[in-house]
């Protein structure tokens, strides 16, 4: 959160807490005493907005289910509802400038703050050294009260100063003064003093000093001035014998004023001003009582508590933040978990080339259209065409690097391969995004996807999810742990060469930060995703694929760490229950039935054999292939069971996932239908797709 961000929300939230307050001094009509209590606690509140903010959790609201809005244009990602998941996925949100775009306001605005804030800080400074000089030059005197009272001829009317040690200051003809008059002035500046008016004003001063722009800071100074004196009215009311006497000294204070536009000591409370006439009417207006500013230790006990409960509710309800942090987490296709790029569900696309022609067209026309832009990369990648492709994502890159597209597959580009062509066109692209990331290094939609982007970079990938992860923990922690435990169990792989992501210095980093990390969050999340990964490779792999032994050891690391740093959770205890049933070897196939046939001859029995989905994760990581798999055919010609024999680990799901809707006819012997045993080799080609 940038400096006048955090300024607005605490501005924001400020006016949130006077108006709940506002609601309670309806309940507190004519009581002044109190009155000031709720405004000065408010002003409190204010100022430990920016502290508190950090510390205190967002409390959750709950809502009730309400149906997505309707897809509009600008939105592509909507019309792709069953697209949503992945890890890295980018939220939907306003355009950032296009680049070389700086914005210059910020810094003329902190430059204006910061001229705001000296000036008022001087004034305040300037009052503070004005009240030092003048206790200097005071004189005590006894007056028999429990505060200390001085005479000083640089005052014309009775003032109480201070901050922590309060003082009456009297001018210096006090003692021509009547008996009554006497009285009535120390009631008035003691309660001045009990309550330590003068260092509410000042408190009241440095907010303002803060908060100058803001005019709820202007009217709460004034308005503890106003309630300050009322209360301080009502308390020389109750010696008074009448209250005619009492406005009567009011009147002869003004005379002396007159002249003087505004006090001697400004934070001081003192007891005239321009309030004199609206106080005098006040004072004689019958129905205000004397005795009635008075709060007992029940009524201060519940102001406190009610006052804290304001400040709590101004700070912690985030009704944006808690929507976010309630809702249902999305259901994508699980083969878009691993690197977090969204799948297009598989659907086909049934773009013609003249539809392309035409949509290139209108693309030019509105280069903003999401939408058209959107189908013409689908259509590009699904049909090798890497030269128009790559323009419109490196568009996308410079204009729109928060676009929600990046998070599809068919707006990546990687060095080589499938998906995207040359060494320099990934340089390329990797240097915009670097571009991008300087331009907005605060902006996690930008971050997390300029991660995704550089995945071939592990280090830099690595760099930019933990930048995001700090800046939004809340929702940026889920895509780091995803892309550890992957980095993770891709270590324990042992028929690739250990290089690249699989760089075991890399491995090695990441479980030393993990163990001596203490962000249960995070720490948590990781060992979930490990201990997940690993169970499903456990079911599916065969041979000597993965090492289970090096699997387990760093599971049990995972979730013992976790155990460690939130001991009260139950979730532990169940996943290291997880972690214990893991094997120490790669499974072997069942023993087959008796009956086998060649993989030729079952081809020619297939009724139905639907194709494989290609992963678009296996895509982006241009991963091609067969897949190996030992299938047991049921008497009904249906598939009863599916074995790995071979093949990667990122293809297999997609071939097991076809493979169980092969349906065969039934194999008999003797005229009677048996179970038969026989292979499948399931291809997947990137120059096919």
């Amino acid at each position: 959160m940038t400096w006048y961000e955090w300024i607005a929300d605490a501005s924001v939230r400020a006016v949130a807490l006077a108006a709940m307050a506002s609601v309670v001094i309806l309940f507190l009509r004519g009581r002044s005493a109190a009155q000031h209590a709720i405004w000065t606690l408010v002003v409190i509140g204010m100022l430990a907005l920016p502290v508190l903010r950090p510390i205190v959790p967002a409390a959750y609201v709950y809502r009730f289910e309400r149906p997505a809005p309707a897809a509009t244009i600008t939105q592509p990602a909507a019309q792709l509802a069953d697209n949503a998941g992945g890890m890295l996925a980018p939220a939907p949100s306003a355009r950032t400038k296009p680049p070389g775009f700086r914005p210059e306001w910020p810094a003329y605005a902190a430059i204006a703050y910061i001229a705001g804030v000296v000036l008022l800080a001087v004034r305040l400074l300037a009052g503070l050294w004005m009240t030092r000089r003048l206790l200097r030059g005071a004189r005590p005197i006894e007056a028999g009260v429990d505060v200390d009272v001085a005479e000083s001829d640089q005052v014309r009317v009775p003032v109480t100063i201070g901050l922590t040690r309060m003082r009456v200051l009297l001018p210096g003809d006090w003692r021509e003064w009547p008996a009554e008059k006497m009285k009535l002035v120390l009631a008035h500046e003691l309660a001045h003093a009990r309550r330590y008016d003068p260092a509410i004003s000042v408190i009241a001063a440095v907010n303002k000093c803060i908060y100058w722009f803001h005019p709820l800071t202007w009217w709460l100074e004034r308005r503890l001035a106003v309630l300050a004196e009322h209360a301080a009215d009502d308390a020389a009311l109750a010696v008074s014998p009448d209250s005619g006497s009492y406005a009567r000294v009011l009147l002869e204070v003004a005379a002396r004023m007159e002249g003087q536009n505004s006090r001697l000591i400004w934070n001081a409370s003192a007891m005239t001003g321009q309030l004199v006439a609206k106080r005098i009417r006040r004072v004689m207006d019958s129905r205000t009582k004397p005795n009635e500013g008075r709060l007992g230790n029940l009524g201060r006990a519940m102001l406190l508590s009610s006052a804290a409960l304001l400040i709590w509710i101004s700070v912690a309800v985030d009704l944006q933040s808690v929507a976010r942090a309630q809702a249902k987490p999305s259901t994508g296709n699980a083969d878009a978990t691993w690197f977090g790029y969204r799948s297009d569900g598989g659907r086909p696309d049934s773009t013609t080339a003249d539809q392309a022609a035409q949509m290139e067209q209108q693309l030019a026309a509105n280069p903003e259209d999401e939408a058209t832009r959107s189908k013409l990369l689908r259509y590009y990648f699904n049909n090798n065409m890497d030269d128009r492709r790559v323009p419109l994502v490196l568009w996308l890159i410079e204009h729109h690097p928060e676009s929600v597209l990046h998070g599809y597959y068919f707006a990546a580009v990687s060095p080589g391969g499938r998906a995207g062509g040359d060494t320099d066109t990934f340089e390329d692209l990797r240097r915009r995004w670097l571009g991008q990331v300087a331009l907005h290094p605060d902006d996690v939609r930008v971050l997390g996807n300029a991660a995704r982007a550089m995945l071939d970079s592990t280090p830099e990938a690595i760099d930019l999810l933990k930048r995001a992860q700090k800046l939004d923990p809340a929702h940026r922690t889920e895509p780091l742990a995803r892309f550890y435990s992957f980095l993770l169990w891709l270590s324990t792989e042992k028929r690739s060469p250990p290089t690249g992501a699989r760089d075991p210095r890399i491995s090695a980093q990441i479980k030393s930060e993990l163990q001596e990390s203490n962000d249960a969050a995070l720490v948590g999340a990781v060992a979930r995703h490990f201990v997940e990964d690993a169970t499903q490779k456990a079911l599916v792999a065969a041979g000597d694929v993965w090492d289970f032994a090096a699997l387990k050891t760093i599971a049990t690391d995972l979730v013992t760490h976790a155990q460690t740093l939130e001991p009260q959770s139950r979730d532990w205890a169940d996943l290291m229950e997880g972690v214990r049933g893991l094997p120490v070897a790669s499974a072997q196939p069942p023993a087959a039935p008796q009956v086998r046939i060649g993989a030729g001859v079952a081809a020619g029995m297939l009724l139905e054999s639907p194709a494989p989905i290609y992963p678009p994760l296996a895509k982006m990581a241009r991963v091609q292939g067969v897949v190996k798999l030992q299938v047991r055919i049921g008497k009904d010609g249906h598939v009863a069971e599916i074995t790995v024999v071979g093949g990667h680990p990122l293809l297999v799901p997609a071939a097991m996932d076809a493979v169980k809707h092969y349906v065969y006819k039934p194999v008999t012997m003797g005229g009677k239908a048996v179970e038969a045993m026989t292979t499948v080799d399931v291809p997947f080609g990137l120059d096919a797709e």
